[in-house]
């Protein structure tokens, strides 16, 4: 799947398991009668372009119609990513992989439920393969089936009971459901095995911060020694710092991650608090127009230029960035707040 740091036996099963959903355009495209393979014409892409030429030259090659798959998906053609899988698999029913492929374009196309059914039918075919029950246990997580969940990494754990990616599981389906303990005891049990395991460093960091317990900034700061350019992993850590006043040291963790990714809003935006409190109100409006360039759709980056605006009587462009937000936002309460002030203001001024 894209969101972090994810074959049917015969064509008939395919129109079964998709059937049983609502009506989709996925279940169009790939719930088909007719042998023939649908035609995907030239895109302009490239590296879709010429396996579209070599699919027209070998047209039974269930990894040419897989790979197109991949590269439809990567460029968010998502009912063509769908309809190369169903022809993939209907040559080729006997490959796992394309049930992953097929059930993370689903999730990413929010389709969940055709991502379920899909892994569920991989399952069945392999009821001992662990990344596709590692893969159901996700998903059925992703859909709050905390419980089934569970029970399939239960499976998991019967099969390897020393899994690390079993522990995370479970300790992940703990955390979900408000089980600290039992979070804790599984996520340490699986950096006990796995000491590189940033996922789970991460989350007994969240997890402890939750309380306030101190212990969260030293999983983190492990959770960057296994992913030092890891740009959510930076801004966890930089988040704690910040959330606990260590302004400096959180700032340079900032700075790092702008080195490494000068495109991630989340970070120029946070900086653009930081120095609001710090009273940098110069730097802080820079940093907020840098993370609203980046990111044009970037709400809250939006309130926070206008209100360091406001705190430099710049009301004019106060009030722009205040009204842009509701724009697209009417119920942000806070900028109908900021542009009633700045408007009043304005007002009294002019009278």
């Amino acid at each position: 799947m894209k969101k972090q740091i994810l074959n049917f036996t015969i064509l008939a099963i395919i129109a079964f398991c998709f059937g049983a959903c609502e009506n989709d355009k996925a279940v169009a495209t790939t719930n088909s009668s007719s042998t023939e393979t649908p035609t995907i014409g030239l895109t302009g892409i490239p590296a879709i372009d010429k396996l579209s030429k070599k699919i027209k030259q070998d047209p039974k090659s269930a990894e040419l119609y897989a790979a197109r798959a991949e590269k439809f998906y990567q460029n968010e053609g998502y009912d063509n990513a769908i309809q190369d899988m169903a022809s993939a698999m209907k040559i080729d029913s006997t490959n796992a992989d394309y049930h992953h492929l097929l059930a993370d374009i689903y999730l990413d196309y929010y389709k969940s439920r055709l991502a379920l059914q899909t892994m569920k039918r991989c399952v069945f075919l392999y009821p001992k393969r662990i990344p596709s029950l590692l893969k159901l246990a996700e998903i059925q997580q992703i859909l709050k089936r905390y419980d089934a969940s569970m029970s399939t990494t239960l499976k998991i754990m019967s099969l390897e009971p020393d899994n690390p990616e079993g522990f995370f599981m479970i300790g992940v389906n703990h955390a979900l459901k408000g089980n600290k303990d039992m979070a804790v005891k599984n996520l340490q049990k699986c950096v006990e095995i796995d000491p590189e395991h940033t996922e789970a460093w991460v989350l007994l960091g969240q997890v402890f911060e939750k309380d306030n317990d101190p212990l969260a900034l030293q999983y983190f700061e492990n959770a960057v020694e296994t992913a030092p350019e890891n740009i959510e992993v930076l801004y966890n850590k930089a988040s704690y710092l910040h959330d606990h006043d260590q302004l400096e040291k959180a700032t340079e963790v900032l700075k790092k991650i702008i080195k490494l990714n000068p495109q991630f809003a989340n970070a120029f935006h946070r900086l653009g608090v930081i120095y609001i409190e710090k009273d940098s109100l110069d730097k802080a409006y820079a940093n907020f127009n840098i993370a609203v360039n980046v990111a044009p759709e970037f709400g809250i980056a939006y309130y926070h230029r206008g209100y360091t605006s406001e705190l430099k009587g710049n009301l004019e462009e106060a009030k722009k960035d205040y009204q842009n937000i509701l724009n697209f936002n009417p119920d942000y309460e806070k900028a109908k707040e900021g542009l009633k002030r700045v408007t009043d203001l304005i007002n009294e001024k002019n009278k």
